[in-house]
């Protein structure tokens, strides 16, 4: 049995042993029905339940760490294709920086979504005002793709010379 199984273990026996503890101090209770507890049994008995939620506290802490550490090494590979693949990657230059995946999103949006949309929507539409406003929006966008492509054709030539 490993280490983190056995811990799981040890915590969750901990937590049924303590659930006895409070069982038999219930019973205790309800076998003195009537009777008035001392001021010192009435201490003793809070600072023995007060130790009980400790132990509980602790045990239940203990779990949550184990079983998450039980799980913290799924989904990592250490496969020889995925070392390969990854050093390969690297020696490309690694992942792009997030706003360069941005702008390649934007720029595919556009051009395969908003700029086909509106030039058929200019093609059909027969409101002279419209087909200005498409016209309008049609340049924008141009001009906006426009500065997407300078933008990561500097990203290119930047890692090219690196």
């Amino acid at each position: 049995m490993s280490k983190k199984t056995e811990q799981i273990y040890k915590a969750i026996a901990s937590l049924e042993d303590l659930q006895n503890q409070i069982s038999i101090i219930n019973q205790l209770e309800k076998s003195k029905a009537g009777a008035e507890l001392s001021e010192a049994e009435r201490i003793e008995k809070i600072h023995h339940l007060e130790n009980i939620e400790f132990e509980m506290g602790q045990a239940l802490k203990s779990l949550r760490f184990w079983i998450g550490s039980l799980y913290s090494y799924n989904g990592k590979s250490t496969s020889n294709a995925k070392k390969t693949a990854s050093q390969e990657n690297g020696k490309k230059g690694g992942r792009p920086p997030k706003a360069i995946t941005d702008l390649k999103k934007r720029k595919i949006e556009l051009e395969e979504n908003v700029l086909p949309e509106l030039n058929r929507e200019k093609s059909v539409t027969t409101d002279l005002e419209r087909e200005s406003q498409i016209d309008v929006q049609i340049t924008e966008y141009e001009n906006e793709l426009f500065i997407i492509e300078e933008k990561l054709d500097r990203w290119h030539e930047e890692k090219k010379l690196k």
